[in-house]
């Protein structure tokens, strides 16, 4: 009985070295999808910073959140466009939040930095503000 539970334990290490390793490898962006990411992020701050300003001068959140949702189409998750809907509690302040960490990620991006590294700051940047690992945005590329 024992034998079969140290056959589980090595299979099971083999199989999660193969998926640590699967998962390395699509982490792993080509310079051409480094550079589409750089504009979506850049893209995203646009959204997010033109929401912000919107909802600071107007105060007429239906009107920004429609302009965001159109800013914002194809790039953010979600009916705030990547914000928690916790986040929408003070939304000027959270938009131009994510805005500046969207915009650091897109020059981080295009530094040559190690992606991982720019995704890592932009997760610590958009905590708790935003959905999922690239704060809110839809990870996708055209190639």
């Amino acid at each position: 009985m024992e034998m079969k539970h140290a056959r589980r334990i090595a299979l099971a290490a083999l199989l999660g070295w193969g998926l640590l390793s699967a998962t390395s490898a699509l982490a792993q962006h080509s310079p051409q999808q480094a550079a589409e990411d750089a504009l979506r992020h850049s893209a995203m701050a646009e959204a997010h910073s033109s929401a912000a300003q919107c909802i600071a001068k107007t105060h007429d959140l239906d009107a920004c959140l429609a302009t965001l949702k159109t800013n914002c189409s194809g790039l953010g998750i979600g009916k705030y466009c990547g914000l928690k809907q916790e986040a929408w509690q003070e939304p000027a302040k959270s938009l131009a939040l994510t805005a500046q960490a969207h915009q650091a990620a897109a020059q981080c991006i295009a530094s040559g930095k190690a992606y991982e590294d720019c995704v890592w700051d932009l997760q610590s940047a958009c905590k708790g503000l935003a959905i999922g690992k690239y704060c809110g945005m839809v990870h996708a590329h055209s190639f």
